[in-house]
């Protein structure tokens, strides 16, 4: 993508974001950690990670555990509980102490130099807290990050349950905090963030 970008058309440094959805919330948290250890030119302007799994469980370090709650608060929860989790980890079946290509959350290189991170968490998710927790390192780590949490909402609600007003919010949010990895203010006027039915 950055090499081919101008034969697009497109401009990577007026923004340049990689973005994704859960396990592509996980990719993408790799992806902003290879393009800064790869020198990747044009970088990375931005990352946005919307519900992401980047702490796996069993690699949760001492100092984060009493605040890793979400997986056993959220074991039932609709959506995605821990038994589909599990079953996808199966499947799946990751390296968990891989910290460059799987669990970034422990990185050995830790998380400065990364972009801009924007998030999107559902409350009740089995996944809330790693985001939680994420954010709170880059942070820490002097990286600019900017929040919305959807209390009360399972893992995905804006998908599995499009009509919902929360999922109206979440779309309105998305598109606000993309503004904000670009520096720009969106214009809602040219911007559907409701759903429509499908035509029968």
């Amino acid at each position: 993508a950055a090499a081919n970008a101008e034969s697009w058309g497109a401009n990577p440094s007026v923004g340049f974001i990689v973005g994704g959805t859960s396990a592509g919330g996980n990719i993408s948290a790799v992806l902003a950690h290879l393009a800064r250890d790869e020198g990747l030119s044009p970088p990375l302007t931005g990352q946005h990670l919307i519900i992401p799994a980047v702490l796996p469980a069993s690699v949760v370090p001492e100092k984060y555990k009493e605040f890793y709650l979400s997986y056993e608060q959220n074991r039932d929860a609709p959506a995605l509980p821990v038994a589909a989790v599990d079953m996808f980890m199966r499947g799946y079946n990751p390296d968990d102490n891989d910290s460059v290509l799987y669990a970034v959350f422990n990185h050995p290189k830790g998380h400065e130099g990364l972009p801009p991170a924007l998030f999107q968490i559902d409350g009740l998710d089995p996944l809330r807290d790693e985001g939680l927790i994420y954010e709170q390192v880059l942070k820490e780590c002097g990286i600019k990050t900017k929040s919305y949490v959807y209390p009360g909402l399972p893992h995905g609600h804006f998908a599995f349950f499009p009509f919902l007003k929360s999922s109206d919010k979440f779309r309105v949010e998305q598109v606000e905090g993309m503004g904000w990895l670009l520096g720009k203010e969106p214009d809602f006027s040219k911007v559907v963030t409701s759903a429509k039915a499908a035509a029968v």
